[in-house]
């Protein structure tokens, strides 16, 4: 079991802790303890591009795992400072930032690990998480873990795409996803932090699909070498 723990300090002192088991069950169906909300019904905004059977599956996975952070923060607006405390295993960070940041880094890393068949393609990255990263160390992230997906499809005789020419498709994939979930969330949130966090994520989704060349040839010089 790998767990990471983020803890929320609010400027009123209000403290709010999220433990995120990322080999948890897949839920299907409201835990007991949570309500049964209209939004994390799976065919409430369902993704156009989403492959679950609404006859079979009630309930939207990520949306029921991403419930509470919901919850805790949709009166929060984007721009209040909150102190972020996050603990994994082996490290501890730290960054006192807006709402929307710290936020961002949680529900990101609890959407990678839930139950959606599409966002499990990056379940693998959650297993290495950097908290508040930036859009270069993101780029970095995603291509070093599509490329050693690749690897081992060439171990097991498939077929690779070391060319990288797959990766813009994903990321279009995942931005579907986010511009549904967007309506999910925005029937969840009195105030912006919640709604900022999806947009701000689909808005880095669409930024790599469409620059992963440019981010690439920035990268070159680090990588590489002048």
């Amino acid at each position: 079991m790998i767990n990471i723990t983020y803890k929320f300090i609010f400027t009123n002192n209000r403290e709010v802790k999220f433990t995120v088991d990322l080999d948890r069950p897949v839920l299907f169906t409201t835990n007991p303890k949570d309500p049964d909300v209209e939004w994390t019904n799976l065919d409430f905004n369902k993704c156009s591009n989403c492959p679950l059977n609404s006859a079979e599956i009630k309930k939207c996975p990520t949306a029921l795992d991403v419930q509470h952070a919901m919850l805790e923060f949709h009166d929060v607006l984007s721009t209040e400072i909150v102190k972020t405390y996050v603990e994994t295993e082996n490290r501890s960070y730290f960054k006192e930032c807006d709402a929307q940041t710290g936020l961002k880094a949680l529900v990101g890393l609890i959407m990678a690990t839930s139950g959606c068949p599409i966002l499990k393609e990056m379940k693998g990255m959650a297993y290495f998480h950097l908290p508040f990263a930036t859009i270069e160390e993101t780029v970095f992230r995603s291509v070093t873990t599509y490329l050693l997906k690749q690897y081992y499809k060439f171990i097991d005789k498939q077929e690779p795409d070391w060319s990288l020419q797959n990766i813009p498709a994903y990321f279009d994939t995942i931005q579907i996803v986010n511009e549904f979930f967007f309506q999910r969330i925005k029937a969840a949130s009195k105030a912006d932090a919640n709604l900022n966090v999806i947009v701000s994520l689909s808005s880095q989704s669409q930024l790599i699909s469409l620059s992963i060349d440019e981010y690439l040839e920035s990268l070159k010089e680090l990588i590489v070498g002048k």
